[in-house]
This record gives C-alpha cells, sequence and structure tokens, in this order.
C-alpha cells in the first residue's frame, strides 16, 4: 500500500493540472474560431505606393486634392481617408508606409497637435535614417515647421489651384517617378 501523503499529494497535482487546463480553456474559447487544421491565413499582400501622405484631420480635402492630382501625373499615393471597409487604417497605413519611397506631411495650424500626426512625423523620419525614405514637408498654410522637417526643403500648397501649386505637384509627381525608378533620392 502507498504512503497516504504521496496519495493526497498526487491527487492534488491532478485536479491542480485539471483545473488549470480547464481556466486555459475557458480564457481562450471565445477568441479563437477556426476550423480545426487550418492555419491561419496571412494577409493579403497590398500593392505599394509611391507617396505615402500624412495630414491632420484639418487637411483632409488639401490632402485629398493632393493625392488625386499626384494620380493623375502618374504616382500611386496612399491616403488613410482611401482605406476600404473592412480594413484596420493604422495597418494600412503602417504598411503602405513601409513601401513607400516618399512621405510628404501636410503642415497647417494645427497639425503637430494630432497625436497620429506625431506618431507618422517620427514613422517617416524613421524612415528616413533607416531606408532612405525621402522625406518632403508641405505647408498648407503659413506655418513655422518643427526642427526636422524645417531642415528639408519643403513644397508650398497653400494656394490649391494656383500656379505654384502645379508646380509643387508636379515637382512631387516627378520625385516620385524618379524614386520608382530608383535613379535617386
Amino acid at each position: 500500500m502507498e504512503d497516504p501523503v504521496t496519495l493526497v499529494l498526487t491527487a492534488v497535482g491532478t485536479i491542480a493540472g485539471v483545473a488549470s487546463a480547464y481556466l486555459a480553456h475557458v480564457a481562450v474559447r471565445g477568441r479563437i474560431r477556426r476550423p480545426r487544421g487550418e492555419a491561419p491565413r496571412p494577409p493579403e499582400p497590398r500593392e505599394s505606393h509611391d507617396v505615402f501622405v500624412s495630414y491632420a484631420a484639418a487637411e483632409a480635402d488639401v490632402a485629398e486634392r493632393l493625392a488625386r492630382d499626384l494620380e493623375e501625373a502618374g504616382a500611386s499615393v496612399f491616403l488613410v481617408r482611401w482605406v476600404e471597409p473592412g480594413l484596420r487604417p493604422l495597418l494600412e497605413a503602417e504598411r503602405a508606409l513601409a513601401g513607400a519611397a516618399l512621405g510628404v506631411l501636410l503642415f497647417g495650424p494645427g497639425t503637430m497637435a494630432d497625436a497620429r500626426i506625431q506618431d507618422e512625423y517620427a514613422a517617416l523620419l524613421t524612415g528616413v535614417y533607416e531606408r532612405g525614405l525621402r522625406f518632403v514637408p508641405a505647408r498648407t498654410e503659413d506655418v513655422t515647421l518643427p526642427g526636422f522637417a524645417a531642415i528639408r526643403q519643403p513644397v508650398d500648397l497653400t494656394e490649391p489651384g494656383g500656379p505654384r501649386y502645379a508646380a509643387e505637384v508636379a515637382r512631387l509627381a516627378e520625385i516620385a517617378t524618379r524614386l520608382r525608378g530608383g535613379t535617386g533620392a
């Protein structure tokens, strides 16, 4: 006959093991809804874009006009406003920025007060230093640019529809085309 202490310890250990397995099952039961044997599908690859346009809500209309004008000039543009239903805008923005050769950040009066734009500004600067992304600040109004944007040659988009605006869009489209062809940054 076995020692009663060993029997009690074995029983307690078995009960604890069964209880922890049950509690783990309860904790994840509602999170996993995949048929048995089916591996999770990787996300669909997205088209890469030549230009990533970053903008605060106040500049949304200017951003959309710029994006359409750049597309008419032959550049592929990512605009978070154009993310299709069912997708996650921040994840799509992250993917688009990772594949873009040119990042344009629209600067207006409240741009740097927007937390999302602060993140995108940091990601644009990281892209500059880590993979050679071309970052172009674009003024939508007469504002002072933050330090790392101010050291770059900005474009002036303060007068949409005017000759200066058209020339700046043409410059951006030419840069995007050149970068897509891999002929310089």
